[in-house]
């Protein structure tokens, strides 16, 4: 469930220490400008949601793969839904995950107003701009062809064809689709 973090003053972070359900969610959702920065680990896909979406793929039928011992072995290099969680950009919302089990009443305030925001660990650079980068995903997506390739946690997946840099990213990262399948 998310909720826009404009209503959730009295909302706390008491941290991620020995929590590991967000690398149990199925897939993040993406803009061009990650696919660079997650084709090395995680397979790029379009998810049919409320409407076409690039998404990664980040767990297989228990947790992300690249979660060893309860600890992120790629955390160093960990895509930027993984940085900003449980925290998501959405046109002019930010939206926080109330599922969440690090977002309640104790720890740290939650920043919530943008200049808050800014300053925070939550803050990453794929919140600039992101009207202009979803619109720009949004009309990629429309320029592609993409190929239905199967049903996951009820969604369903496909690849993506196409011959641009984007396009070949989301190829290149089928490497990965192993780990999930």
């Amino acid at each position: 469930m998310y909720a826009d973090i404009k209503y959730l003053e009295l909302l706390k972070f008491k941290g991620c220490e020995d929590c590991v359900e967000c690398c149990k969610k199925p897939m993040a959702p993406l803009v061009l400008e990650d696919f660079e920065k997650v084709y090395n680990y995680f397979p790029i896909m379009i998810a049919k949601l409320d409407q076409l979406k690039p998404v990664m793929l980040l767990s297989n039928d228990t947790s992300c793969p690249y979660l060893i011992n309860s600890r992120c072995s790629v955390y160093d290099k960990r895509p930027p839904a993984c940085k900003i969680y449980p925290y998501s950009p959405w046109y002019d919302s930010i939206l926080l995950d109330l599922s969440c089990n690090a977002v309640g009443t104790e720890g740290e305030k939650l920043p919530l107003t943008q200049e808050e925001f800014k300053k925070s660990a939550f803050y990453e650079e794929r919140f600039e701009n992101i009207n202009s980068k979803l619109h720009k995903t949004e009309k990629w997506i429309n320029r592609i062809q993409k190929k239905y390739y199967k049903t996951y946690f009820g969604i369903d997946l496909f690849f993506i064809e196409g011959d641009d840099i984007f396009s070949e990213y989301a190829k290149t990262s089928l490497i990965h689709i192993n780990k999930y399948f």
